[in-house]
């Protein structure tokens, strides 16, 4: 038994240093993402849903405002960070039936895939918790994968 964690021992130390960094924050970011991967996706679409809405009041208000358009920042930021996170399975929704659309538009009458995209839409709405949960258990498993394998 001794010899054998010796030899695993030898061959973890053999592995170059950047090739272990990268197979652990591999490894750590899909874990991360299998075990909190909903509120990691509403953070991001936080983030950037706020820095879009912080820069476009900063830009609008500067004339109005003078100094103060860091405030007006601020605010755009909690504001339209809240809504974009409100507003997230809206947006999955119209991308889902967007993509159906175009998809079957070639293939179909126009009507039909029009209806089919609404169809989507209403899906996505209404599973889109689902679906968030399914996608990034499945997009953090491959990544703890690939972390594993850079060991």
């Amino acid at each position: 038994m001794n010899k054998m964690r010796k030899i695993l021992l030898e061959n973890l130390f053999q592995v170059p240093l950047g090739s272990f960094l990268i197979g652990l924050i591999l490894a750590l970011l899909g874990l991360i993402l299998v075990f909190a991967g909903r509120g990691v996706i509403k953070f991001i679409a936080f983030l950037i849903g706020g820095i879009i809405g912080g820069l476009a009041a900063s830009i609008i208000m500067a004339p109005y405002l003078g100094g103060a358009t860091i405030l007006a920042g601020v605010i755009g930021f909690i504001l339209v960070g809240v809504l974009t996170q409100l507003l997230l399975p809206v947006g999955a929704g119209l991308v889902a039936a967007a993509l159906t659309y175009l998809f079957l538009k070639p293939l179909l009458n126009m009507i039909f895939a029009l209806i089919l995209a609404v169809i989507m839409f209403f899906v996505v709405l209404m599973l889109f918790n689902k679906i968030i949960a399914v996608g990034t258990s499945f997009l953090g498993s491959l990544i703890f994968l690939a972390g594993i394998r850079e060991f």
